[in-house]
C-alpha cells in the first residue's frame, strides 16, 4: 500500500446516489557507463534460528469443498451501495518539496525526433496484442467485498498449469495457464486464510497481496497479505491495524499443502511487533507500543528460502526501516519446524548510515532511510543462484526526497542452505551484504498529485499520468467535502505513479532486473519538450564466487511512450528475452494494459485497450480544499510480470479500465452500469501471456 497510515474519507453523492455519507473504511538502451560501488560488508543478520518467536503455528483451511465455481459472479446489490476505502496518499515518507533540481540530467530527457515518435528514447504505441493471449475480463472492482478499495494492489504467480491473480482487498482468482480462462470464481482471502473464524470473532484482510508458485516439495502456492486482528464486519483493518489499534498488524502467509491452488492451505501469522519490539513513536507523541505496520510486503523464492520484505512504520509517526526475512521454505511447505534469517536494515551497522550522499539529495540520509528494498523473484528454478551455499537478492532505489538520484543499491543473502539444517544449527554462517552502485542512469518521480505535464509549473514534483477525456459519471455526481465549500461535480483526474521506488524485481540469467517510474522529457523537433511519465530500468549483473558477491550495471535505459504516459512498470526475463509490462495512459488512451519486449522493434503493444477514464472515488477526495495537494488518485500500487517455465510463456497482469462508463440517467438508474463496475470504482485488470 506504500502508506504509513490509512485515512477514512467521506464523499457525498447527489441525486439518486445521495442517501447518506459513505465512509471510505518505450525502450531506449543506454550503454553501461563506468560506475563506482560502495560495499556494504557481508555480516551476520539481526537474527537466525527458529521462527517460532514471531511466527504462529499454522491454521489449516480446506477450499476443495467450498471453492466458488469458475466464472461465478460476485454478489452486488445496487440498492445497497457498498462501503469504500482509500489509503494515505503519500507514496513515501513525506518531505516538503523544494525547487526541482537544476541539473540537466534531472529529470532525464529522451529523444523522439525521428518520424512517428520513435527516436532513440521514445517508443511508438501499437494498438493490438502483438502476439499475446489476453483475458481482458480478469478481476475488477465488482469483485471486491465487503469494501470497494482503491488502490487495487495486484499479485500474480504462475505454475503447475495455473495462473493466480490477487487484488486488494482480500480476493483472488485462479485461471488456466493454457487459455487463461477462469478455473475458479473469486475466492476471498478471509476464507483461504481462515480469518472468518480465527481467532474469536474473526480477523480481516488488509491488502498488499502477493503470491509465488514453488514446484519444490511436490508444488506449493504461497500467498501473503497484511492481516488485521479486527473483525471484517465491523470495519475490518480500517478499525484495527490501519487505525493504530495496538497489537493488530500481522503478515498472513498462506501455503498450499499441495500443488492444487484451491485445495488445503496452512496459514501462518507473522507478528510485526514481536519481530522488532517497538522502536518508539514520533518525538511529538506519547510512545505507543504495538503499533508497527508491516507495509508493502514483497516476496520471492530461492532454492532454499522464501524471501519476504516489508517497510516498517510506527503508525504514530516513525519510519523504522526495511525488514528482510529468509524463511526455510521446506518447513513452511511441509508444516514442519520453520527456520528464519532476519535482517533489520534500519539498525544493521554494516548497512547504515548510507554513504556517499547522492548528488541530488538535499540532506544527508538518516540511518534507517532504506525504503522498498524488493526481493528479486526467480520463477524458473533452473535460474536459482546456488553459489555460496545458496544466494538470494534484493534491490532498491535511493531517491527518498523526490529530488532525483543516480544510484541503486543491491543486496544479497548467502549460505541460505543452512536454513535446512536441524534447528538452524548451521545458520551462523548466513550473511547479509550488498553494494551501492553510483553513476547509473537518473530517475525522478515523487508521485505528487498533479499531472506530470505540469512539472515545470509547480514545486511539488508532479507525478500523475494523463488519461484520455471521456465520461466520468461518478465525478459528475460527486461533491467532495473538506474544509471548503462543497463542489458540485469533480473534474477528471490523473493516474498515480506512486513515485520512483522499486515495485518488482526479477532474477534470471545471472542478472537482476528492475524498473521504476520517472519523469521524462520527450524532445521532438520543436523547441519545448513534452513532460511525461516513463520508466528507468536496470539489468544488474551478479558475480558470485569464492571472493563473495559483487554487482555491476550490465544494461540500463529508459522506456517512454511517444506523447503518452506509463505507470507501474514490472519486468520479467528468460533466455535473454526481457519483458516490461505497465499501464499506459495519455491524451490518446484511456488506462490500458501494455508491454514492451526490450530490443524487439522498440514498439509498445497494447494487450488490452482501456474503454473509459478511471472514475473511482479516490479521484475526487478533498477536491477543491486545502488538502487537495496531498491527495492523489489511488491507481494500483504495482503490477506483476513473471515467467512460467511450465508453458515457456511470460505472464503479466496490469490494471486498466475494462468497460465503458454509462452516463446520465443510465448511471442514475443503475450505478453498476449493468454489473460492469462498482458505483464507486471502475478499475479492472487483464491477464496476458506471451507468446500466445
Amino acid at each position: 500500500m506504500i502508506s504509513a497510515k490509512l485515512f477514512v474519507t467521506t464523499i457525498f453523492l447527489t441525486t439518486v446516489l445521495a442517501t447518506s455519507s459513505v465512509y471510505i473504511p518505450v525502450a531506449a538502451a543506454v550503454s553501461p557507463s563506468p560506475s563506482t560501488a560502495y560495499t556494504f560488508p557481508s555480516a551476520p543478520p539481526t537474527y537466525t534460528g527458529s521462527a517460532a518467536p514471531f511466527l504462529s503455528s499454522p491454521v489449516t483451511v480446506s477450499l476443495s469443498a467450498g471453492a466458488p465455481a469458475p466464472g461465478s459472479p460476485a454478489t452486488l446489490n445496487p440498492s445497497a451501495l457498498p462501503s469504500t476505502k482509500a489509503l494515505d496518499p503519500n507514496p513515501k515518507p513525506y518531505v516538503p518539496a523544494s525547487d526541482p533540481p537544476t541539473s540537466s540530467s534531472i529529470p532525464p530527457a529522451v529523444s523522439c525526433r525521428t518520424g512517428g515518435g520513435g527516436g532513440s528514447g521514445c517508443s511508438p504505441v501499437s494498438v493490438g496484442p502483438g502476439g499475446t493471449k489476453t483475458n481482458g475480463l480478469a478481476m475488477n472492482a465488482v469483485d471486491t467485498a465487503p469494501f470497494v478499495v482503491e488502490p487495487p494492489d495486484q499479485g500474480l504467480c504462475a505454475g503447475g498449469g495455473y495462473v493466480m491473480e490477487l487484488m486488494n482487498q482480500g480476493e483472488m482468482q485462479v485461471f488456466s495457464s493454457g487459455n487463461l480462462a477462469p478455473a475458479s470464481g473469486v475466492i476471498y482471502l478471509d476464507t483461504l486464510m481462515g480469518l472468518n473464524t480465527f481467532p474469536n470473532g474473526g480477523w480481516s484482510s488488509g491488502g498488499d497481496p502477493m503470491c509465488q508458485y514453488d514446484p519444490a516439495n511436490g508444488g506449493h502456492w504461497i500467498i501473503t497479505e497484511i492481516v488485521s486482528a479486527s473483525n471484517e464486519t465491523s470495519g475490518g483493518p480500517f478499525s484495527g491495524c490501519f487505525f493504530a489499534v495496538p497489537d493488530t498488524c500481522y503478515e498472513g502467509i498462506a501455503v498450499s499443502a499441495s500443488s492444487d491452488p484451491i485445495g488445503t492451505y496452512r496459514t501462518y501469522f507473522l507478528d510485526a511487533n514481536t519481530v522488532n519490539g517497538d522502536p518508539g513513536s514520533d518525538a511529538n507523541a506519547a510512545p505507543v507500543a504495538g503499533v508497527l505496520l508491516n507495509d508493502y510486503a514483497k516476496t520471492a523464492l530461492t532454492r532454499d528460502a522464501f524471501l519476504l520484505f516489508y517497510d516498517e512504520f510506527n503508525l504514530y509517526g516513525n519510519f523504522n526501516g526495511v525488514q528482510e526475512f529468509a524463511f526455510g521454505k521446506t518447513g513452511l511447505e511441509t508444516g514442519g519446524p520453520v527456520t528464519v534469517a532476519y535482517e533489520n536494515m534500519g539498525t544493521a551497522p554494516n548497512l547504515s548510515p548510507i554513504p556517499a550522499n547522492g548528488m541530488y539529495q538535499p540532506v544527508a540520509l538518516p540511518s534507517s532511510a532504506f525504503y522498498q528494498v524488493i526481493p528479486a523473484q526467480t520463477t524458473d528454478p533452473s535460474q536459482y543462484d546456488n553459489a555460496n551455499g545458496g544466494t538470494g537478492f534484493m534491490i532498491g532505489t535511493l531517491d527518498f526526497f523526490g529530488n532525483g538520484d543516480n544510484r541503486t543499491a543491491v543486496f544479497d543473502w548467502t549460505d541460505l542452505s543452512a536454513l535446512n539444517t536441524p534447528g538452524c544449527g548451521a545458520c551462523s554462517g548466513i550473511a547479509f551484504g550488498g553494494q551501492l552502485l553510483t553513476g547509473v542512469v537518473t530517475y525522478q518521480d515523487e508521485g505528487a498529485p498533479c499531472l506530470a505535464e505540469d512539472y515545470y509549473t509547480t514545486s511539488t514534483f508532479c507525478g500523475l499520468g494523463t488519461q484520455k477525456a471521456g465520461p466520468i459519471p461518478l465525478g459528475n455526481f460527486c461533491s467532495a467535502v473538506g474544509d471548503g465549500e462543497p463542489v458540485q461535480g469533480c473534474p477528471e483526474g490523473g493516474i498515480a505513479s506512486n513515485g520512483d521506488g522499486a515495485t518488482q524485481a526479477f532474477y534470471a540469467g545471472g542478472t537482476i532486473y528492475t524498473a521504476v517510474s520517472t519523469i521524462v522529457l520527450q524532445t521532438y523537433t520543436r523547441a519545448s519538450p513534452e513532460t511525461h511519465l516513463g520508466a528507468t530500468y536496470w539489468g544488474v549483473k551478479v558475480t558470485n564466487g569464492d571472493a563473495g558477491v559483487t554487482f555491476a550495471i550490465a544494461s540500463q535505459g529508459y522506456i517512454s511512450a511517444a506523447h503518452e504516459d506509463i505507470e507501474f512498470p514490472a519486468m520479467a526475463a528468460s533466455g535473454g528475452t526481457v519483458l516490461v509490462s505497465f499501464t499506459l495512459s495519455g491524451v490518446d488512451y484511456y488506462p490500458s494494459s501494455a508491454y514492451i519486449v526490450l530490443g524487439a522493434n522498440n514498439v509498445i503493444h497494447i494487450a488490452a485497450l482501456g474503454q473509459a477514464p478511471e472514475d473511482g472515488f479516490s479521484e475526487y477526495q478533498f477536491y477543491g480544499t486545502s488538502l487537495s495537494y496531498l491527495y492523489r488518485p489511488r491507481w494500483g500500487d504495482y503490477g506483476q510480470a513473471v515467467f512460467d517455465p511450465g508453458t515457456g510463456r511470460f505472464v503479466f497482469a496490469s490494471e486498466y479500465i475494462q468497460s465503458p462508463n454509462c452516463i446520465g440517467s443510465a448511471f442514475q438508474n443503475d450505478p453498476t452500469c449493468g454489473g460492469t463496475r462498482s458505483p464507486y470504482a471502475n478499475w479492472g485488470s487483464s491477464i496476458n501471456s506471451l507468446p500466445s
